[in-house]
């Protein structure tokens, strides 16, 4: 049986859409003149303190 039959979606597919979707968000964020670090900064909040180095 082959991928297109049982209808699942290959892995390289995956990883190509969400590379073109964080490229196409980090182009959005410096186009508009913000800054990927005060974007991604408050997330860092969300990561225990155990793991902080």
């Amino acid at each position: 049986m082959s991928d297109a039959e049982n209808g699942s979606v290959p892995l390289w597919w995956i990883l190509v859409f969400l590379l073109l979707a964080l490229g196409a968000g980090a182009y959005a964020v410096t186009s508009i003149g913000g800054s990927l670090v005060g974007v991604v900064g408050p997330l860092w909040l969300l990561v225990p303190a155990v793991t902080r180095p």
